[in-house]
């Protein structure tokens, strides 16, 4: 009997040992960088899983020499010799030595080291080997909603000149995804493809972690030549929320969820070629008439893109309410259009040898859509 108290004892000890958790173990993001020197664009993050495994939200990335086939603002095709970034992903293994952690580098091939300054529940202060300093705090809040909107759009363009990629992504919960290279990515093709369980419910769930109506509308660009991104939640086909994030801005875990979902068409191979009505890019659209300017970011109007795809040709004469304004950036050199006048339902495309073509999406987007003429935050 005895020796079954003792098997028992050394059993709840044992227990008890593997249970004493890895203080590390957590989501954890930058509360501040603690030098003068720091500018408020910088994000840093890190989701520690395990003992072995951590995310670093910014993600890794390989260059990657290619030729670009199309310019984002021109329909014309060119043969440019570029470098694209490559998204070798977010998770990676590290360890704790000497109070140093080090996470391995995807890219690279080296250990990136953080000397750990302080260590606590809910506090952790990192500094690199330049001394800087990071302030992270772990996110203790739970919050899951995937009711909420049923597909995502992210643009992500750029105000100056660089090479990140510039594209527009949409998939939907169901798994549908349409792609479209607008420049400086690792393949320019665009395509619709039809996505597994296994690749979609991860994207979700990310997102679903996030409660973005209580997000800002624009998180703005704070540094020029900065990445311009726009993202846009829908549900049955009506947008839901929008939000423009420049220069990283917005909280880490909103930008990983979205930096990831913008390289999915890497990962992508039964793709069917697709013909997108707009072949290029039309830059800050908006719905104008004499009295009133109603401004759409990106995403929004790759969402009307959609619906226009799917829409029908007619000769049904309508009142124009609003011509469709857009910027060419450089004159309207290789588009096939000049004008599109629409009452939000009816859209008609005037086109440079002087033909025209109506198009009718089933409603009017702009009142189905009352965010687009909203102020935003």
């Amino acid at each position: 009997m005895k020796n079954y108290y003792y098997i028992f004892v050394i059993f709840i000890l044992f227990s008890c040992k593997k249970e004493e958790k890895n203080p590390l173990i957590g989501n954890w993001a930058v509360k501040e960088k603690l030098n003068d020197e720091y500018n408020d664009y910088e994000n840093f993050g890190l989701n520690i899983l395990n003992d072995s495994i951590l995310e670093y939200k910014f993600g890794f990335y390989e260059d990657v020499p290619t030729i670009m086939k199309t310019l984002n603002f021109d329909r014309r095709k060119t043969d440019m010799k570029i470098t694209a970034l490559r998204f070798l992903g977010t998770k990676t293994k590290y360890k704790v030595k000497n109070s140093t952690l080090q996470f391995w580098d995807l890219a690279d091939s080296i250990w990136i080291k953080y000397q750990i300054k302080t260590l606590n529940n809910n506090n952790l202060i990192l500094e690199d080997k330049n001394q800087n300093k990071y302030d992270l705090v772990k996110d203790t809040i739970i919050y899951n909603d995937s009711t909420l909107y049923d597909a995502i759009i992210v643009d992500r363009d750029h105000i100056g000149l660089g090479l990140t990629g510039r594209n527009t992504t949409y998939i939907n919960r169901n798994g549908t995804m349409y792609f479209k290279g607008l420049g400086f990515n690792t393949s320019e093709d665009d395509f619709i493809t039809q996505l597994n369980s296994n690749i979609i419910k991860p994207i979700f769930e990310k997102f679903n972690e996030i409660d973005i109506l209580k997000m800002k509308d624009n998180y703005r660009c704070t540094a020029p030549d900065s990445q311009n991104n726009s993202i846009t939640f829908v549900k049955n086909g009506k947008i839901i929320k929008t939000i423009q994030d420049c220069t990283r801005r917005a909280p880490i875990d909103f930008y990983a969820a979205y930096n990831e979902l913008s390289y999915l068409y890497q990962k992508v191979k039964n793709k069917i070629d697709y013909n997108f009505i707009l072949d290029n890019r039309l830059h800050f659209p908006s719905f104008e008439n004499s009295i009133v300017q109603h401004k759409i970011y990106n995403s929004e109007f790759f969402l009307l893109e959609l619906e226009l795809q799917k829409g029908k040709e007619t000769t049904i004469p309508f009142e124009t309410k609003y011509t469709l304004y857009f910027s060419y950036r450089n004159g309207n050199q290789g588009f096939l259009f000049s004008k599109i006048e629409t009452d939000g339902r009816y859209y008609k495309f005037y086109y440079n040898d002087t033909t025209t073509k109506t198009i009718d999406i089933g409603y009017n987007f702009i009142e189905a859509n009352p965010i687009i003429s909203s102020e935003r935050k």
